[in-house]
């Protein structure tokens, strides 16, 4: 087992050495830090124990480096918080807890510092003091330990605090694939660029692919370590050391994000967020202000668009964060926005949706869609998504939305919807309810225009209401499946639908009328029916004869024109051009159209005809006879 711990608390609070008495390491490694007495970056360590690894982040107390301190907190498993006796809680005490609270942190350990030089009184009113602080956030510690790294006080309670917060239940997000956000980056001599940082979400291992954002490059993990000890794998809540192949230093930075490719992340300037505003003092935000956001190890500048007009402490607040370039994060993933001018903590908040569109006209049902997913029930995001879309639900969307992969999902859709194309899922009452609209909709088509056989579907999507293409479709299938519905490459029926039971005698006698007219043309030029030109009723007579075998439309791509062809007519061009050009007798498109007296409106698509049923090879620029 490996969990990760963060030591946080107040400049000059014994942070480092309570780690060093802990680990035997010195976490101070930088020339500065050991000259100024504070830790300005992140230092590590590690204790092995006999239930499993604690990898320790040392994080900065002095409030110039919160940002450092942030970066450590991210993806830890609880927090080490160390108080001084002599000096009681100080800012950055309250500051770090309030991070910690933002972040999602609820497993936390405190030690009295420096406990040796306190009278105590002194330490028990500073117990007192940090359990009123905990108190306000709800927060049950692991435990309050008095301790001295001077004189070893209360090393072996902190070690047995330390084997309880082991034994503590995990609360890892799980993700589709690994998600790494970098602390350090650096250059090892004979192996390349190595970033570190604490392991989320799935396992890495050596050879997988790997991705770089914001922005970066593809590449592979070449080797890794975990506490110093070289590894084919690592498991979420690690402290890692990733040799990325092919990459300079210049690639990545702290902030960046390594993350497995193909496995849902995407890169996104916009997410969906939950903020925290259930805050003493209220949220202290307006809409469109600009703020800094600590995101994983990132602190990226984000403007803040409020999707609820009204914001109220004690509330959950949903808003969009619009940042400058594009971060990769998940949902369910803790953040903290910060006020870039006073250099305070506003809020804490979760993304809900991580690749968020710009804006939505139907904001209500986006709305409820975001609150669906802040309670993370798939069934529930499923139906608010098809609220929103008119029945139709994407499921990666929705794979996004609720943490689970498609393999997860699927079963749990069976009940209510169906699975259809191009990875959308659609709502089985509504597929009923445009089932039902459809056919009242063909009905009324066939009312209208009694002699049409068939209608475009498009042309239902008016009287539909604008119902989705691929609910359309779906509603299609059905009725298709049930027999209710017949189609072909004109557009669909009702299967009851005969149009010649619906002919009067005088269209009876135009109907007559026009085929014969067809037949007279046969294949020669000039005057000829123009499809374009027709009246409605015209229009619906020539689909009738088509529908009933007379008359085949055929298309002349390069002159943008229909050609309309009576069968007799074709049935001459088959036998002429076999008369012409027996055997396997070749001959040019020109030659075909001397042979059949006509011109090349008619006979370009009329030899594609041929070839497309048989009657005819193209080869080049010639073609034969096949049959």
């Amino acid at each position: 087992m490996h969990k990760t711990i963060a030591v946080i608390g107040h400049v000059d609070h014994g942070k480092t050495a309570l780690v060093k008495a802990l680990t035997g390491v010195e976490m101070d490694t930088l020339a500065e830090e050991r000259a100024r007495g504070l830790t300005i970056t992140l230092g590590f360590a590690h204790r092995e124990t006999e239930r499993g690894w604690l990898h320790f982040i040392d994080a900065p107390g002095h409030s110039d480096f919160v940002r450092t301190t942030a970066a450590g907190l991210s993806g830890v498993d609880g927090v080490l918080l160390a108080v001084s006796c002599t000096d009681g809680i100080q800012a950055q005490t309250r500051e770090h807890l309030r991070l910690a609270h933002c972040l999602g942190i609820r497993q936390i350990i405190v030690a009295l510092t420096k406990a040796d030089l306190a009278a105590d009184v002194v330490v028990v009113r500073t117990r007192a003091e940090i359990e009123s602080e905990l108190n306000a956030y709800s927060i049950e510690p692991v435990a309050i330990v008095a301790s001295s790294s001077l004189t070893g006080k209360g090393s072996d309670s902190l070690g047995q605090a330390l084997e309880r917060f082991l034994d503590l239940p995990q609360h890892r997000v799980r993700l589709p694939g690994f998600y790494l956000p970098v602390d350090r980056v650096f250059t090892a001599p004979g192996v390349g660029t190595v970033v570190t940082g604490t392991l989320i979400g799935g396992e890495i291992a050596r050879e997988d692919a790997a991705a770089i954002a914001p922005n970066g490059p593809a590449t592979s993990v070449r080797s890794l370590q975990v506490a110093g000890t070289d590894q084919t794998s690592a498991t979420p809540g690690s402290r890692v050391a990733v040799n990325l192949r092919g990459l300079e230093t210049s690639a990545l930075r702290k902030g960046s994000v390594v993350y497995a490719p193909n496995a849902g992340f995407e890169p996104s300037n916009r997410f969906d967020v939950a903020l925290d505003a259930a805050d003493k003092d209220g949220l202290h935000l307006k809409h469109m202000d600009e703020v800094m956001v600590m995101l994983g190890t990132a602190y990226e500048p984000a403007r803040v668009r409020f999707h609820t007009p009204d914001v109220a402490a004690g509330e959950t607040v949903l808003a969009q964060l619009a940042f400058n370039r594009p971060q990769v994060g998940y949902t369910g993933q803790r953040l903290v926005l910060r006020n870039p001018a006073a250099a305070q903590i506003i809020c804490g908040g979760a993304i809900i949706d991580s690749v968020a569109s710009p804006g939505r006209r139907n904001k209500d049902a986006h709305q409820a869609v975001l609150r669906a997913a802040l309670e993370g029930a798939p069934d529930a995001i499923a139906n608010a998504l098809a609220d929103r879309d008119k029945g139709v639900v994407s499921l990666p969307e929705l794979a996004r939305l609720s943490g689970l992969n498609p393999d997860q999902i699927t079963p749990l859709l069976k009940a209510s919807f169906e699975l259809g194309k191009a990875g959308l899922a659609l709502r089985t009452s509504d597929i009923e309810r445009t089932c039902k609209a459809f056919l009242t909709a063909l009905a009324a088509q066939h009312e209208a225009r009694p002699l049409r056989p068939h209608h475009p579907i498009d042309a239902f999507r008016t009287a539909l209401g604008r119902l989705p293409k691929a609910l359309v479709e779906q509603a299609e299938r059905r009725l298709l499946d049930a027999g209710q519905v017949i189609a072909d490459e004109t557009g669909v029926a009702l299967a009851s639908h005969d149009p010649l039971a619906h002919i009067t005698q005088e269209q009876a006698a135009a109907l007559a009328d026009l085929e014969q007219q067809l037949q007279t043309l046969a294949l020669r030029p000039g005057s000829r029916l123009d499809p374009k030109s027709t009246s409605p009723e015209q229009d619906d007579m020539i689909e009738l004869l088509m529908a009933t075998g007379k008359v085949i439309r055929l298309y002349n791509h390069a002159l943008n024109q229909q050609v309309l062809l009576h069968v007799s007519a074709i049935q001459l061009a088959r036998e002429t051009l076999q008369q012409a050009f027996p055997g396997n007798a070749h001959f040019t498109t020109g030659e075909a159209r001397s042979a059949l007296k006509t011109n090349r409106k008619i006979i370009v698509p009329l030899l594609e005809f041929l070839d497309a049923e048989g009657t005819t090879k193209r080869e080049g620029d010639v073609r034969y006879i096949t049959g």
